[in-house]
């Protein structure tokens, strides 16, 4: 019994200390919720984006979507936690609402469009943070970790170089 306490404890020790796997959290998350968001937006785009569909993706994916992935580089540029990550995503999702209202006369306290801003732009912040971090971990510490994919990484094979 306590063998099997042992080898699954040593098995949530491997996955908690693989951050940069192809399938950890902060990697899967982000793509699903991008994925969720173009399926919703196709089948409800009045209801969430607010705006039309031309404003929407002027300001809130090339505009916001170009800031949060510059962001989410930022942060992980300083070695930053993603809670810093969280909340700068959160002002700017308020900043490109300011941007809709001021621009196109959208509402400015409005829910839904303002709920599917901060996910989309959270995602592309995370996005862009993997993007970073991978580069960090496989050059910086190059002896320790490879490549495992455009966002991920994983522990070198093969010993050290």
């Amino acid at each position: 019994m306590k063998a099997e306490a042992d080898v699954k404890g040593e098995a949530d020790m491997g996955e908690a200390q693989n951050p940069g796997g192809s399938f950890s959290l902060m990697l899967v998350v982000p793509l699903a919720a991008l994925v969720l968001l173009v399926v919703v937006l196709l089948i409800w785009p009045d209801l969430l984006i607010g705006a039309s569909l031309g404003d929407f993706l002027i300001v809130t994916v090339l505009l916001g979507g170009g800031t949060a992935w510059l962001t989410g580089k930022a942060v992980a540029r300083g070695w930053g936690p993603y809670s810093h990550l969280v909340l700068y995503s959160l002002l700017l999702a308020g900043a490109v609402r300011f941007c809709h209202f001021a621009l196109f006369g959208d509402t400015l306290a409005s829910l839904e469009p303002a709920l599917v801003e901060f996910v989309l732009l959270l995602a592309i912040a995370t996005l862009g943070f993997r993007a970073l971090r991978r580069r960090q971990m496989t050059h910086q510490y190059d002896w320790m970790f490879e490549p495992a994919g455009p966002l991920a990484w994983r522990a070198r094979t093969g010993g050290p170089r």
